[in-house]
């Protein structure tokens, strides 16, 4: 689905717009020129669905060089595995998250997901093995796209967010860092941390950006920073950033 110039929705589940799997993030596809860089790759079960996706807006999978992970949580990286091996697309992380990855499932919280019932006892979680491995914030080219890697812990200790510059517009993935109205997601796992949050919401609020593309839910494609400008407002009043209110279906 073509949201703006170059920038597509190729994966979203039950709590965004119901293109593939229930349980996937937002997948957001973005033409380079001579390749399609995809950020997050959702649970893993609806790959066929995104290639679909993909097929439908004229974008063949081949084409796939980059996928871009914003953290290691199951409805975001399960699928990199699979859509690694059938594209032979490139696998990229920060060095928290590939450090996560590494150590295990309750690393990232997909044990206590699954007690919890948000995965089927049977879900099985593919490893990916990133091909790249970024530990700042330095900035990549990848055909016409500029990349920010952008540190936005507190959703989850090795969350990365990303400004993707291309000519005429910039897009900021934000993965679960800031849902849209500058909402957050609230869970008890080990690593969540509301104040973490707000600082992340806060720098975000540095960047120049028109298009607002989160990990789940709705996207703006004009005047994103009106929402990170809305939660940083609260957060001067000392509120703490306010929960996203995701109906169970």
């Amino acid at each position: 689905m073509r949201v703006a110039p170059n920038i597509y929705l190729v994966g979203s589940g039950v709590q965004g717009c119901g293109l593939t799997h229930d349980l996937d993030c937002n997948c957001w596809l973005f033409d380079a020129g001579g390749s399609l860089v995809l950020f997050d790759t959702g649970a893993g079960l609806g790959v066929d669905a995104i290639f679909a996706a993909m097929h439908e807006d004229g974008l063949s999978p081949e084409r796939l060089s980059h996928a871009f992970l914003t953290h290691a949580h199951g409805d975001h990286s399960a699928g990199a595995s699979e859509i690694k091996r059938r594209t032979g697309c490139r696998i990229v992380c920060s060095q928290l998250t590939a450090d996560l990855l590494a150590n295990g499932e309750s690393a990232f919280s997909l044990d206590v997901a699954r007690r919890a019932g948000v995965y089927p006892d049977d879900f099985v979680y593919l490893t990916p093995t990133p091909d790249h491995i970024f530990s700042g914030d330095e900035p990549l080219a990848i055909g016409h796209l500029a990349i920010q890697p952008v540190p936005t812990p507190g959703h989850s200790l090795d969350h990365f967010s990303y400004l993707i510059r291309q000519p005429g517009l910039a897009a900021l993935v934000t993965g679960d860092a800031m849902l849209h109205s500058g909402r957050i997601i609230y869970q008890n796992i080990y690593d969540f941390d509301v104040l973490k949050s707000a600082d992340s919401i806060r720098r975000l609020g540095t960047l120049d950006f028109e298009a607002l593309l989160p990990g789940h839910g709705i996207f703006v494609r004009h005047g994103g920073r009106r929402h990170v400008d809305a939660a940083i407002a609260d957060l001067d009043r000392l509120r703490t950033p306010r929960p996203a209110e995701f109906v169970a279906l």
